[in-house]
């Protein structure tokens, strides 16, 4: 670069670039990167938030929780359920079994001068085996062998005498869809006719007919 003299409105002593701009003296150099403040300061912010944090769990929200049914009027308490120690009824199956009308467990089928019928005394137990004329349903045996059988429509025991007519009037189908521990049997040759359980405790095979009908053609078993 040339020396030149100074001309009028510069001061002497001043040297100018190439491109004729005032460079001017160099910043002064510092030691940290401009962003160092930056991650100072957002650090320090973060301090206090977990700080704040801490001490709010342990100091515990004073607010008192409000209940979601606060404005909805007082609560109704749930129905209770059948309880839970209310034993089953068993279900009628193969096996020795006391016959009695649904919810009256002090009344049992009985023998009375060769015919069954309902009473609170004496109760017969039958055993129960599959069915003479169809395996799929029931036939009922005394213990000295004879056989609930139906014979000019009402319920008899007498002792088989081997013929298909006896083994289908001895045979009684379950009837589908009724409660768990209820039973309803319906004649296998007379199958429109259900075991009735009549007002004079005498049993029949009946057509259903009545309001009353249903209950009074419903039993349970009971272990002997």
């Amino acid at each position: 670069m040339t020396d030149q003299a100074p001309g009028p409105g510069r001061p002497a002593g001043t040297v100018y670039g190439r491109g004729g701009v005032d460079a001017g003296p160099p910043p002064p150099a510092s030691g940290l990167p401009r962003a160092v403040p930056v991650i100072v300061g957002a650090g320090g912010v973060a301090v206090l938030l977990l700080a704040w944090v801490a001490w709010s769990s342990i100091s515990g929200d004073k607010t008192p929780a409000v209940a979601a049914t606060a404005t909805g009027g007082p609560t109704t308490p749930a129905a209770a359920g059948p309880s839970a120690t209310e034993p089953a009824r068993p279900q009628l199956a193969t096996g020795q079994w006391l016959l009695s009308p649904l919810d009256d467990e002090n009344t049992y089928l009985t023998v009375s001068e060769d015919f069954a019928k309902m009473s609170p005394a004496d109760p017969a137990p039958l055993t129960v085996v599959a069915g003479l004329d169809d395996e799929a349903c029931f036939s009922f045996q005394l213990s000295d062998g004879r056989f609930l059988r139906h014979f000019d429509y009402r319920l008899r025991f007498d002792a088989s005498d081997e013929s298909d007519l006896f083994r289908a009037d001895a045979t009684f189908c379950q009837e589908s869809g009724t409660e768990a521990g209820t039973i309803r049997l319906r004649s296998k040759n007379y199958p429109d006719f259900r075991v009735h359980h009549r007002g004079d405790d005498s049993l029949f095979i009946d057509k259903p007919e009545g309001d009353s009908f249903d209950g009074e053609s419903t039993f349970m078993v009971q272990s002997p």
